[in-house]
């Protein structure tokens, strides 16, 4: 029987904030991971916009301690990017019906 896990099916939408952010201070998205205590894959998947589409409290803290950014800048960023998103992902909806 064929998986019904529609997850592979949701196009991506980049966290950008995170990369620019990383690339300002010469991280690679493995170190980050690493400082992160999180797998690689797991790391570029929210990077990415694959996974974690609201990220925890605690990750945002450990994020923030990791690349030494202001906790109101972040989450002001990730409020941006769940709205930029949810508006993404319902026009790639209205495309597809």
């Amino acid at each position: 029987m064929a998986s019904k896990d529609t997850r592979h099916f949701i196009p991506s939408y980049p966290r950008v904030y995170l990369t620019i952010a990383r690339q300002n201070l010469n991280i690679s998205a493995e170190e980050l991971s690493r400082r992160l205590d999180i797998s690689k894959g797991h790391y570029y998947n929210l990077e990415n916009g694959y996974r974690g589409h609201k990220l925890t409290a605690t990750m945002i803290a450990r994020i923030v301690e990791c690349l030494n950014l202001d906790a109101n800048y972040i989450v002001k960023e990730e409020v941006r990017y769940q709205l930029e998103r949810d508006a993404f992902l319902k026009s790639k909806n209205k495309k597809h019906k």
